[in-house]
């Protein structure tokens, strides 16, 4: 029946935030794209959700002038995000110089680590002002420019600031994935940084949920090859974990 297809697409759109018509017509038994954006733009003149290209949004990630691109994102898959940082949270060590890129799974992770002796570096603003509310923790943030949407820092001084760092252990987050793109990035400055991250550590962890996956962002920082560890929240197509094995690079998935 129409009105339940179109609740259980409304309470898909709620719970994950967003979605892609590939992703209903699954939801939907192969439901024609059609019939599906039908349903999406009677659920938009009901107030329900927000249609965008190729899918639609919730209502409350539905950008205002108080809200940041960053607020946004990190109300979209907070399950994944909390699967794929308690995960995580085993390479972080009192030992070591541990690098936190920023981003909300970053900052899931942060929420996570006991209030320790932990020497850490970081480009993100929030994930520095989070960490300082740990006394015992030792905090460093990168100089350079501030991007209001991923409250991070980059540019010429940040990547400058890192020729005296040492970094055993880099913990990072991509904005899209794919075998021939590798890790992509959507801004320059930061695609960067990560790269010239990536190139001091001795250890790189790639922590990335599943909406990543076959994304491709402008901007390539990173080949799966070049990372040591990669988690994300569900289990990778075959072809992704035959490449991952055939390079040394363990990959984490599930709970």
């Amino acid at each position: 029946m129409p009105t339940e297809r179109r609740r259980s697409i409304r309470e898909y759109i709620e719970a994950h935030g967003e979605a892609n018509l590939d992703e209903l017509m699954q939801l939907c038994n192969g439901c024609s794209s059609m019939t599906l954006w039908r349903d999406l733009k009677k659920l938009e003149d009901e107030g329900a959700i927000r249609r965008k290209r190729g899918g639609a949004i919730a209502v409350r990630l539905v950008q205002t002038e108080a809200e940041s691109l960053y607020e946004q994102r990190s109300v979209v898959n907070p399950k994944a995000k909390r699967i794929i940082a308690q995960s995580a949270v085993q390479y972080v060590h009192q030992s070591d110089s541990v690098y936190l890129d920023a981003g909300s799974t970053i900052m899931a992770l942060v929420h996570m680590l006991p209030d320790q002796y932990y020497n850490i570096i970081t480009s993100g603003t929030n994930i520095a002002s989070e960490l300082s509310q740990k006394s015992k923790c030792n905090v460093t943030i990168v100089g350079g420019q501030v991007n209001g949407n991923t409250i991070s820092c980059s540019g010429p001084q940040a990547e400058a600031f890192l020729d005296g760092v040492n970094i055993d252990i880099a913990i990072m987050v991509t904005s899209g994935f794919s075998l021939q793109s590798g890790f992509t990035s959507s801004h320059f400055s930061e695609h960067q940084l990560k790269r010239k991250v990536i190139k001091k550590a001795k250890r790189i962890i790639m922590l990335m949920d599943d909406s990543k996956l076959n994304r491709n962002m402008p901007f390539t920082f990173a080949a799966l090859q070049d990372i040591d560890v990669l988690i994300c929240n569900e289990p990778l197509p075959e072809e992704i974990m035959s490449f991952a094995k055939r390079n040394g690079v363990r990959v984490i998935t599930g709970e």
